[in-house]
Parts: structure tokens; C-alpha cells; sequence
């Protein structure tokens, strides 16, 4: 059954343990926005967070603010500065199907052991798989080996949140992507307008 929870409650969730937690979030533009208020209060907690940006969306001066609201609330407290919360965040940019399967697949695994990255936010991984470009079957089976290797991160502890704008693809053959992408999810999340607030429509999936 669908429920309906105000953003900073999904927040919470997102970085509250237990860990290993595999959590998409679709809808508008605002989907990345909130991502990063999602980034920014684990990189709060001094975790080291990976996020691999497959439609540039990554808006460092964001976080930045974000620190510098913290510091005003914050009484007699040490500063959060910027620097603080952007040397635990390492970014990746994928422009192709092809980088963003490679990315997925074979270094993300090996660079969150290295850093130890509990965290992992994934911007626009279907964006680059709506391109005509690249053959519908290419693009299905990149597909299939990614949610293997999300599934396979969830399995050693990683959390990971992925972050899909809603868009219609040119193709009939593509518009089964996203509900491939969704059948492997713990939880999917809708965003939508309330009156005065953001609000995220749950749908269980199965998984926590």
C-alpha cells in the first residue's frame, strides 16, 4: 500500500542503518535536488559518499550552502565549511550507456572498497540508455549486468540511491527499462508537489 512521507522523513530513512539499502526515486527535476540533501547530511556524519552523475546534475554549490546553513543553526558549535563535507564526496561522470555500465560494473565495486564508501547516489542511470544511438538489445543487456553488480553492492553493505527524472522514452522498445530498473529495488519513490511541502509516495517493493 502506497504512503505518503514528507522528504526530511526520507532522508532520515535513506542514511539510517541498517545499511545496504537499494532505494530509487523518480519524478521531476527536484528528484536531484533532493538526492544531494539526502549526500549532504551523510557527508555530515563524516562518511565518505560516491556519487557517479549520468546527466551533470551534481550542483556543488548546493552543498556548499548547505554547510553554511548547518554553521547558523549550529550554537557555539566547530563550523561546517564546504571543504569539510566536498573532500568525503567523490564524483564520476558517465556521458554514454556504455561508460555508465562500465562504471557501474567494473570500477565503482573496487573504489568503494578502496575508500570505503558506504554510500553510493547514482544521478540519471537510464538518461544516456534513452539514446537511439545505441541498439535496443546493447542496451538491455548493459542493463541487466548493471542491477546484477547494484544487487551485488547491496549484498556488501552498500547503500545506494538512484536518482531517475520521469521521461518518456522515443521508442516504444525502451519504455521497459525503467520497470526493469524498479523490479530490483527495495523501495521506490515517487515525488510529487504537496501544498506547502515535497512529499514522497512509497511503494514497497519487498525488500526493507
Amino acid at each position: 500500500m502506497d504512503a505518503l512521507i514528507p522528504y526530511t522523513t526520507w532522508v532520515r530513512q535513506f542514511k539510517a542503518p541498517p545499511p545496504g539499502k537499494l532505494y530509487l526515486l523518480h519524478g521531476g527535476d527536484t528528484i536531484f535536488r533532493l538526492s544531494l540533501s539526502a549526500a549532504a547530511h551523510v557527508l555530515l556524519n563524516g562518511v565518505p559518499l560516491t556519487l557517479v552523475d549520468g546527466t551533470n546534475r551534481f550542483d556543488v554549490y548546493y552543498i556548499a550552502e548547505f554547510a553554511r546553513k548547518v554553521t547558523s543553526r549550529r550554537a557555539g558549535g566547530s563550523p561546517v565549511t564546504p571543504e569539510h563535507l566536498l573532500e568525503n564526496i567523490f564524483i564520476s561522470r558517465a556521458f554514454t550507456c556504455y561508460q555508465m555500465e562500465a562504471l557501474v560494473t567494473d570500477r565503482l565495486p573496487e573504489f568503494v572498497r578502496k575508500v570505503q564508501s558506504p554510500v553510493v547516489i547514482i544521478f540519471g542511470l537510464l538518461d544516456t540508455f534513452y539514446d537511439e544511438q545505441a541498439p535496443l538489445f546493447e542496451v538491455r543487456g548493459s542493463l541487466r549486468r548493471i542491477t546484477a553488480a547494484l544487487l551485488r553492492l547491496k549484498q556488501e553493505g552498500i547503500s545506494l540511491l538512484i536518482a531517475s527524472r520521469d521521461v518518456r522514452p522515443a521508442s516504444k522498445g525502451r519504455d521497459g527499462l525503467f520497470p526493469e530498473l524498479t523490479s530490483v529495488m527495495d523501495r521506490v519513490f515517487t515525488l510529487r508537489d504537496g501544498d506547502r511541502h515535497l512529499w514522497v509516495e512509497r511503494r514497497l517493493q519487498g525488500g526493507r
